[in-house]
Order: C-alpha cells, then sequence, then structure tokens
C-alpha cells in the first residue's frame, strides 16, 4: 500500500509546578525568558500567585521582538490583531475563551499548561505520524469499560499535530497541536471521507467548543450544547453508539438520551457525522484531569475522541474516552 496522503495541515517544523516556574514551558521555550500574557487581570494575578513572569496581552508591545510568550485568552477569541500583537514572537495559544472562560476553569486550563510534559507528547506525535503513514489496517481502540472503535482510514486525510517542543521566532502554535492529532477530511466538500468510524465510545469528558467565525445561528447551538454538556457531565459519562461514522445513540450514564439533543446542538445538517477523530497525545496529564470541566486540556488526556460540529453553524463537541488501548488490524496478504 503507498504511504498516506497529510494536507497542509500537518506541522513538520515542527514537573511540577513550583520546582520550575514556567514547568513544562522551559520545553517549548528552551532559552531566554518565558513571558505569560493574558486578556484577564484575575487570571494574570493567579498567574503571578504560581511564580510565572505575567502581563496583559495589551503591554504585550513592551516585549522583546522574538520573546517567548504563552497567550491565555478568557475574554475572547483570536482575532487579527491579536495574532498581530505578537508578530515575530515565539507564541503558543491557550484559547481559554473558546471552552470555558469561568474564573475556575481558566486557573485550572493554565495549570494544566504548566504540567503538560511537552516532549512526550511531542514524541507520541511522531509516533501517530510515523504509523498512520506506514500501515493500512483499521485502527482499533479499545477499553474495558465497553469502548470498542475500528477506525478506518482513508488515503488521503489532514493529520495536524505538532512534531518538536520548541517554537520558533515567528511561530503561533496552539496548545491543542501539542496535545492530539486531530485528523479530519481533506476538503470541506468532502467532509466525511477521511475515516469511517463504526462501533462503540465510551466517553468521560465532552467538550463544547466555539470558532471565531461563528454565526448567529451557530452560537445559539453553542449555547444549547452547553446545556447538553452540562447534564451529561453531572451523570458521569456517556456511552456512543456509531454506525458508518454517524451517532445512532448517545446514552448517558442515567439512561437518558441525547442523541438528537446533540445532532441538534452541532447542527442537523451534519446528521450526526463524527467529523474528527482526535488522537490523544497528552495522555502524561491523565491524573490531574477533572472530566466535569469543559477546559481545551482535557482534549488530549484521553486517547482517542470524537469530534462532532464544526463551531462555526453548530458546536464543535468532543467526546473524550479517558483510557484504553490501540492496535492497527492486520490486512490479509495477496496469495
Amino acid at each position: 500500500m503507498p504511504a498516506r496522503h497529510y494536507g497542509d495541515a500537518m506541522t513538520t517544523d515542527l514537573s511540577t509546578l513550583r520546582r520550575i516556574p514556567e514547568g513544562g514551558l522551559r520545553q517549548v521555550f528552551p532559552e531566554g525568558d518565558v513571558h505569560i500574557a493574558v486578556d484577564d487581570a484575575e487570571l494574570a494575578e493567579y498567574g503571578r500567585e504560581l511564580g510565572l513572569r505575567t502581563l496583559l496581552v495589551e503591554n504585550a508591545g513592551e516585549l522583546p521582538p522574538e520573546a517567548n510568550v504563552a497567550v491565555f485568552l478568557r475574554n475572547g477569541l483570536v482575532t487579527r490583531d491579536v495574532r498581530r500583537t505578537f508578530k515575530g514572537m515565539r507564541a503558543l495559544l491557550i484559547p481559554i475563551s473558546s471552552f470555558d472562560p469561568t474564573l475556575e476553569i481558566a486557573k485550572y486550563t493554565m495549570r494544566l499548561v504548566l504540567e503538560t510534559d511537552y516532549e512526550k507528547a511531542c514524541k507520541w506525535n511522531r509516533y501517530w505520524a510515523r504509523r498512520i503513514a506506514e500501515e493500512s489496517g483499521a485502527l482499533i481502540f479499545s477499553n474495558s469499560a465497553g469502548t470498542d472503535l475500528k477506525c478506518s482510514l482513508a488515503m488521503e486525510l489532514n493529520a495536524s499535530a505538532w512534531l518538536n517542543p520548541a517554537i520558533k521566532p515567528g511561530q503561533w502554535v496552539s496548545i491543542a497541536a501539542y496535545a492530539e492529532m486531530s485528523i479530519t477530511a481533506p476538503s470541506s466538500k468532502d467532509w466525511h471521507g477521511a475515516f469511517t468510524i463504526e462501533g462503540t465510545a465510551v466517553a468521560s469528558g465532552v467538550l463544547v467548543a466555539t470558532d471565531a467565525r461563528v454565526t448567529a445561528e451557530g452560537a445559539e447551538r453553542i449555547e444549547r450544547a452547553k446545556r447538553v454538556r452540562d447534564e451529561i457531565a453531572v451523570q458521569g459519562g456517556i456511552r456512543l453508539e456509531l454506525e458508518n461514522s454517524r451517532l445512532v445513540s448517545a446514552v448517558g450514564d442515567s439512561g437518558k438520551d441525547f442523541t438528537e439533543a446533540i445532532k441538534d446542538a452541532t447542527n442537523p445538517e451534519y446528521d450526526g457525522h463524527v467529523l474528527e477523530l482526535g488522537i490523544g497525545t497528552n495522555m502524561a496529564l491523565l491524573p490531574h484531569i477533572e472530566w466535569q470541566y469543559n477546559s481545551q486540556l482535557n482534549e488530549g488526556a484521553g486517547p482517542v475522541h470524537l469530534g462532532f460540529g464544526e463551531g462555526m453553524t453548530g458546536a464543535h463537541m468532543d467526546f473524550v474516552v479517558p483510557d484504553g488501548d490501540h492496535r492497527f488490524e492486520r490486512t490479509r496478504q495477496n496469495g
């Protein structure tokens, strides 16, 4: 079988809290001071309590031209002006407001950014980039809780991840690029063509995210998605059944059926089709994870998550499987 082709999204150029104040961020920024830029005074104060070199985004013009900076956005989504502010710098983005901007979640997210082992996450990203390119058999995820997913990957797909920890001057990298190998369709015109997923996923984490390009109708769906997410979180988890990459059943631990609510919140035009197969590569965070939180850092802490919707015309909802194994199905040889 020929190696799979990856689209432009594949990036190829790619502790303890108190022991080193910058924590794992020293792996991202090996030399020089590490600055924490925050668009919120309360979170900036919390960063200082953690011993971090913290400033407000509005004062980022005072930083050196090639400064090392982790950008925490609690009050706003990513805009051209924000990106322009950090042009030329080494910038790691943490878009808290895309998930849940409450102060408790923002503090939790900041702690997990410091706890992340970026070298280990990138090692996993390199592993998955190699295996997905080389293997022709279906990818299987399973665990003792009932997860049993068979993921057959297309020959052309987008697989997005950051492969080496350090960020260079002028690079703007999202925390998600470290924490997951995100597999999507090669084109929005063929949004269901990257993979076929069959089976069961038992998820502990449910995330709701919004995109900066969200429409008015999409924003209304996202609000409904947040209410669905909160109800599932109280129950503790949810069991998803998929046929031909389409959600056919989503039942919470209490027995309540959320299938139609999820389809509605993620845009019913997609009819419950999975738009993203996410492979978690930040699993070293697992001991620190609180699954009831809607934090982006939870996304990569489980071995696999399934994403519905795109965050613009409806919510992007991720369902995170907290543990399990993986293997590639052997293909039958000719002759």
